[in-house]
């Protein structure tokens, strides 16, 4: 299994979650609607054209994608200006926190203000407004986004990062204390950490992709979206839900500390501005995490949902 995993990264897309991952958030979201939410997201959906949440799920990347001509949006009118109005929506999607972070506030450090979090926040806010600003987003482009960054969100190592002591290139060292992070390099969420050399093989695309497909060896979301109900069920998010985005990224730092658990650093090489560090994973690293991906994607799924059902509406 460990070894089949390892090869589909060589023919599967690299996204967040991927879109067989943020397909099955949306379908999970989508069953657990109130009425109320349903009535004013259809009428986003219509006016957007779209069909349902899993249809939207994918818009992101895809627009990102479009910025560099790639993907299904690269002639699209509406992507070609939505990234020439947001030149930074590319930073959207993440945001680089210590493996050792407690508390979303008390490292303003490395919170800037295009990461995850803040771009929820903002999406929440134009779903929330009468009318958005001529400088904002349309109501049905914050619905897709918001769909999106809330499975971006719960994807371990799109929240926690791996620092190092670079010292010594030979030996890195892996930092976790945020106290001692500040001005060091980081790997960019598992993107610079190669378990082999062909350029797909990275922890993170492992996270993004094979993990994902591993949970039920299918590329149907729709099955996918089944299995991951019958994870037990997953609290609800207490508290003022604007605040949920700061909470749900410290809970998916915390998973991150599992993900780099064992992770066996040779050796590192920097070329300009571009870090890569060579690493040993533990030989039951998909067995191991498997189960946690699942667990995550599930969360997102249920938590998206209860943002949604939460917001209000205008």
């Amino acid at each position: 299994m460990y070894s089949l995993c390892l090869l589909l990264l060589l023919i599967l897309p690299i996204h967040a979650w991927g879109p067989l991952g943020h397909s099955a958030i949306a379908a999970i979201a989508q069953k657990h609607l109130s009425p109320a939410t349903q009535s004013h997201i259809a009428a986003l959906l219509t006016q957007g054209h779209d069909t349902d949440l899993a249809s939207i799920a994918n818009w992101a990347d895809e627009v990102r994608a479009a910025a560099s001509g790639r993907g299904p949006l690269k002639d699209d009118p509406e992507a070609a200006a939505f990234n020439a109005k947001f030149p930074t929506n590319a930073l959207w999607h993440f945001v680089d926190l210590p493996l050792g972070t407690e508390d979303y506030r008390k490292v303003a450090a490395f919170t800037p203000v295009n990461d995850v979090v803040h771009a929820i926040k903002r999406c929440v806010a134009v779903l929330e407004m009468a009318e958005p600003r001529p400088d904002d987003f349309t109501k049905p482009q914050a619905l897709r986004l918001l769909v999106h960054f809330a499975g971006d969100i719960h994807q371990p190592l799109h929240c926690g990062t791996g620092f190092y002591d670079l010292s010594d290139l030979g030996h890195p060292v892996l930092v976790t204390d945020p106290r001692l992070c500040i001005g060091k390099p980081n790997d960019r969420g598992g993107n610079d950490l190669f378990f082999g050399p062909d350029s797909t093989q990275e922890l993170h695309a492992l996270w993004d992709d094979a993990l994902v497909f591993a949970i039920r060896n299918s590329s149907d979301y729709r099955s996918l979206a089944d299995f991951l109900e019958s994870i037990p069920p997953v609290g609800s998010t207490t508290g003022d839900y604007h605040t949920w985005p700061e909470r749900w990224a410290i809970d998916s730092v915390q998973e991150a500390r599992k993900a780099y658990r064992n992770i066996k650093f040779d050796a590192a090489t920097i070329d300009g501005q571009h870090l890569r560090i060579t690493v040993q994973l533990p030989t039951a690293y998909i067995d191991e995490n498997r189960s946690l991906a699942a667990t995550q994607l599930a969360k997102a799924g249920m938590h998206l949902a209860q943002l949604l059902n939460n917001l209000a509406w205008h």
